[in-house]
């Protein structure tokens, strides 16, 4: 069984090596692009033999991610380069094993240290040195023969255009035809249509300009060099950055840059009767890469250089994170008190909240429209006077003031603006700042670490401060005074004027006015979720027609983390927090209960009350017919979040939170559904409902239980048994 392990892994790397020169990660797409490269018999088993030799010599020296293809890529592209030039034969064989070992390690070791550099990209930078110095060999290997067929023109397959489109695409794996490259282009359509589209666009693009720099082509020329142009497009708005205009631009700037590398690198490396190979596409990816990890931090052009994905899923990563998170660049904060605060003065505030300090919050108490009792004379009149204020991010104090005495209402100290205060150092390198605290209340010294929620001092009116109350803003820098920098509030329950209804916002950014409070979490719905690892729920489910059993399993990671696993092998991610529980990362083949549940649950604050909230979890979660998905992915085709509205109230004996779901359409009124969960105490969900359209599916908790692992006792609890108190 080990060894049958093991060989699979080996052969799973094997084609993912293949799949990975152009971005894609299924095996089965890789298998056909590896028979692809065999139109040219000779350069497709010259690539095998490398890539087999690569995987044997990373095997054999233990090297780590075997399965991820990641060191057999470059040894395969070393292959292929070799028998596109030359006649496999005992001599070419020598000459691509050593290629091939050499391109292991030359990937281990630049690997390193590109992450070292600036978290930059291998690609295949190890194929381009390796190849360089196997092809000036063989130019002294005397007994070596040309190997000319992938060189010879052919009749035109489609059209003059599409010919050169796909002749290009397939001299990425050294088959310049248009069959072969007509292959590799359905297998990255299935892929990702957003990377087929750059290909295309980025092609056309890059040959224009080469066309523009170049006057007349050489056309054998244009057909092993014009990959470059798809690569780099690829790369540069697919998969290093999250798909948006932006990101879409860059594309097509950097396939402008290609061709114009490639104008160049041509001239240079004719001269000594070498191909130009990926050095266009890797000059310009990595010089770009490197330049726009440079910048400040920026919601535009957002780098994944640490999580490298197909657009489509870094697309639906980044939505969903900036609907759950905030804004991308924006800080998460913690309210710094306890009880419900006013917001005296928001961001853009017309009073002192102004350019560099625009983005700060003040907040005090009111009651009924007052911000005192008594006649406001007397500093111990104002409501939020004297009391405690919280530590609104965890981090080490730096710097703080304590010995500035509070002024009378209606005066102020325009000498210290900032009072007594506290700054602390986040973890993200940036500093919150606390100000206008109460003389001789300040807890911390500077030095000590603090985590969120520890008491730090008292609201007071110190500084610049007519009236008792607490600033809060975020900095770049550690001096007092400095930019502040974007930041918005974490799991706050926020009132607007006017209304007398709290809605639970997981970020806000509140405006003049409003009022906002922490939440208290409800300890028996928190006990009710219990999702611990081995947790296993049981459910007899009826959709539509059918009906079936299906097993539900909480897991944990090799990397640490969460899932919900069912039985058919889908699973969605979790993050169990104190006071929330959040579904994401749905993978695996299709299960109508994991994600009705996952669609029901969402993002679930576990606060006291009857509880509102929104949310905007994955359109793939929405029931579809083939049609609707058809229709639903031709115009959202990166994917959309649905509007989702949820509210929570206890009825009987048991919590139910109920869920109404659109996804917006060009036409008519768009697709609607309805989900209800119930969850028990001590049990958590029993029953899931969900109704859309003529679908409808119903699932009934009938067992739950816990599996036993490394000295954890197993038990199973029967719902029948629950009900009777057995």
């Amino acid at each position: 069984m080990i060894k049958h392990n093991i060989f699979t892994d080996m052969l799973a790397g094997l084609l993912r090596s293949y799949a990975s020169i152009l971005f894609a990660e299924r095996p089965w797409i890789g298998a056909a692009f590896l028979l692809a490269t065999f139109w040219f018999p000779n350069a497709g088993m010259s690539g095998l033999i490398a890539a087999l030799v690569g995987m044997a010599t990373a095997k054999v020296l233990r090297f780590n991610h075997l399965e991820s293809g990641l060191h057999v890529y470059n040894s395969l592209l070393v292959g292929l380069s070799l028998g596109a030039y030359y006649q496999l034969d005992i001599y070419l064989a020598v000459l691509i094993v050593l290629g091939a070992i050499m391109a292991v390690f030359a990937t281990v070791a630049l690997v390193d240290m590109l992450w070292r550099l600036d978290h930059l990209p291998v690609l295949s930078l190890p194929f381009v040195l390796v190849a360089l110095t196997t092809s000036l060999a063989a130019h002294s290997y005397g007994t070596l023969s040309r190997y000319l067929v992938p060189m010879m023109p052919h009749n035109i397959v489609f059209t003059p255009w599409v010919d050169q489109f796909l002749t290009a695409l397939g001299s990425s794996f050294f088959t310049p035809h248009p069959i072969p490259g007509l292959l590799m282009f359905i297998g990255l359509l299935i892929t990702s249509r957003y990377l087929a589209l750059l290909a295309v666009m980025g092609f056309a693009l890059g040959f224009s300009t080469y066309t523009l720099l170049s006057g007349s082509p050489y056309s054998d020329l244009m057909n092993w060099n014009g990959f470059n142009f798809i690569l780099t497009a690829i790369a540069l708005g697919g998969i290093f950055t999250v798909p948006d205009k932006q990101s879409f631009v860059l594309a097509m700037v950097g396939s402008v840059l290609a061709a114009l590398i490639t104008a160049a690198t041509e001239t240079l490396m004719l001269v000594y009767g070498l191909p130009v190979m990926t050095v266009p596409f890797l000059v310009t990816t990595l010089i770009v890469l490197l330049a726009l990890k440079k910048r400040p931090t920026s919601p535009q052009l957002q780098l994944l250089l640490d999580a490298p994905a197909l657009p489509e899923k870094s697309y639906e990563r980044s939505r969903l994170a900036q609907v759950r998170h905030g804004e991308y660049g924006s800080t998460p904060l913690s309210l710094p008190f306890y009880g419900r605060w006013t917001v005296y003065q928001g961001f853009d505030g017309t009073h002192t909240h102004r350019p560099p300090w625009q983005y700060a919050l003040d907040f005090y108490i009111t009651e009924q429209g007052k911000s005192f009792a008594n006649d406001g004379l007397q500093l111990n009149d104002y409501y939020c006077f004297g009391l405690p204020l919280l530590a609104p991010a965890t981090g080490y104090v730096i710097a703080a003031e304590n010995r500035l005495p509070d002024n009378a209402p209606g005066h102020v100290d325009t000498h210290h603006n900032w009072g007594n205060y506290i700054i602390i150092r986040m973890a993200n390198g940036l500093h919150v700042l606390l100000a206008h605290l109460q003389q001789g209340s300040v807890l911390v010294l500077n030095g000590s670490y603090v985590h969120v929620g520890d008491t730090l001092a008292k609201c007071g009116s110190s500084g610049r401060s007519p009236q008792p109350h607490v600033h809060l803003h975020v900095q770049a820098q550690p001096t007092l005074g400095s930019m502040t920098y974007p930041f918005h509030l974490h799991a706050v329950l926020l009132r607007k004027q006017a209304s007398t209804d709290d809605s639970f916002q997981l970020h806000a950014r509140p405006k003049e006015g409003m009022m906002v409070m922490l939440p208290k979490t409800d300890a028996a719905l928190r006990s009710s979720l219990d999702l611990r690892v081995g947790r296993n729920f049981v459910f007899d489910v009826v959709c539509g027609n059918k009906q079936y059993s299906a097993t539900l399993t909480v897991v944990l990671t090799l990397d640490g983390e969460f899932r919900l696993r069912s039985n058919s092998g889908a699973s969605a991610a979790f993050m169990d927090q104190p006071d929330l529980l959040v579904f994401y990362d749905r993978q695996g083949p299709e299960d109508k209960l994991l994600d009705a549940i996952v669609l029901a649950m969402g993002l679930m604050p576990l606060n006291e009350g009857v509880m509102h909230w929104s949310d905007q979890p994955p359109m793939a979660l929405m029931p579809m017919d083939f049609i609707q998905s058809l229709l639903a992915h031709s115009y959202y085709p990166l994917g959309e979040g649905l509007s989702s509205h949820y509210s929570r109230q206890w009825q009987d004996d048991s919590w139910v939170q109920e869920g109404e779901h659109h996804l917006a359409m060009l036409f008519g009124d768009g697709w609607h559904a309805r989900s209800v969960i119930t969850l028990m105490p001590s049990i958590g969900f029993t029953v899931v409902h969900l109704q859309c359209s003529d679908y409808t599916l119903t699932a009934q908790l009938q067992r739950y239980g816990q599996q036993g692992d490394g000295g954890i006792p197993s038990w199973e609890v029967m719902m029948n048994d629950k009900k009777t108190g057995e």
